[in-house]
Formats: C-alpha cells, sequence, structure tokens
C-alpha cells in the first residue's frame, strides 16, 4: 500500500479550499433576434440581471443608422426577456441589436440578425455563382465511360488474329 506524502496532501487541500473560494459561475448573458414574419422582429435575451430594466437599441448594419427609437425592457426573475418589435425586414435586412444597463450604462449583449435565415425574400439577391454539380457529374460519366470503350477497341485492335 502507497503512503500519501505531505506534499500531496497539501495539495488536495489547497484544492479543497479553491473550490470553496470560487464563487458559483453564472450563465453568459445571452441575446437572440429571430423573426416568423417579415414585419415582426423578436428579441430573446436571456443571462442577464435580475428583476431590472435594461435598454436596447437596433441598428440597421448596411446604413449604420438606428432602427426606431431605443426602448427599455423588465427582465423577469431569470433574468430574462421576450420583445417583439414592429419593423419591415424587407427595408433592414441585416440588424445589429445591443442591451445595455440602464443604470450604468455598461453593454451587456450584443447581437445580429440577417434575413438570409428568415422567411423574407431578399430584393437585392445574389447571382448564382455556384457549380452545376448534376451536370459536371454526368459529364465526367460519358467521359469515362467513353475513355474505357477507347481503351477496350484499342487493345481489340492490338490483339493478332490466329
Amino acid at each position: 500500500m502507497r503512503r500519501r506524502t505531505p506534499l500531496a496532501m497539501l495539495l488536495l487541500v489547497l484544492a479543497a479550499l479553491l473550490l470553496l473560494v470560487v464563487p458559483a459561475a453564472r450563465a453568459a448573458e445571452t441575446l437572440v433576434l429571430t423573426c416568423t414574419k417579415c414585419t415582426e422582429l423578436v428579441l430573446t435575451g436571456k443571462g442577464l440581471p435580475a428583476n431590472s430594466s435594461v435598454r436596447v437599441s437596433v441598428v440597421d448594419v448596411k446604413t449604420g443608422a438606428q432602427v426606431g427609437s431605443q426602448f427599455s425592457v423588465d427582465t423577469d426573475a431569470n433574468g430574462a426577456f421576450i420583445k417583439k418589435v414592429p419593423m419591415d425586414l424587407g427595408e433592414h435586412p441585416s440588424l445589429e441589436s445591443t442591451v445595455w444597463k440602464q443604470d450604468t450604462g455598461n453593454v451587456l449583449v450584443v447581437a445580429a440578425h440577417t434575413r438570409f435565415t428568415a422567411p423574407c425574400k431578399p430584393e437585392d439577391t445574389l447571382a448564382f455563382t455556384g457549380s452545376h454539380t448534376p451536370l459536371l457529374l454526368g459529364m465526367g460519366l460519358v467521359l469515362l465511360v467513353a475513355g474505357g470503350l477507347l481503351l477496350r477497341g484499342s487493345r481489340r485492335a492490338d490483339t493478332p488474329a490466329p
């Protein structure tokens, strides 16, 4: 049986003390911007200060202009809130929102939203720049078969007749 050294015991005691001293970890603040219609933005915040008032702003990423005015939201006992904001997502395709404390002005969380994940169709769509995979696959298969037939035909031509 192995005897515990004083150094190992000291390390165990220090680790236990460290676990007692470290405060409980708090969940990180989160802000999620979603939409189910093209006329409404849904802001969902979690992990914020409980039962407090926070300020929220929404900015159009493309223009840098604030969309609407800043507004205040009250969090629940869990530090969460859900706020629906009427907004034309066809006019504002990319948005960024910031939540900060009402009293100190400290930024708590920042989130972005783009309508590529929204049900709205973008007005300024990009041209198709990808490859036509089925067409290229079919063409490659045809060339492969043609090469096999040519190879087989050339082997027959090289074989002398008896």
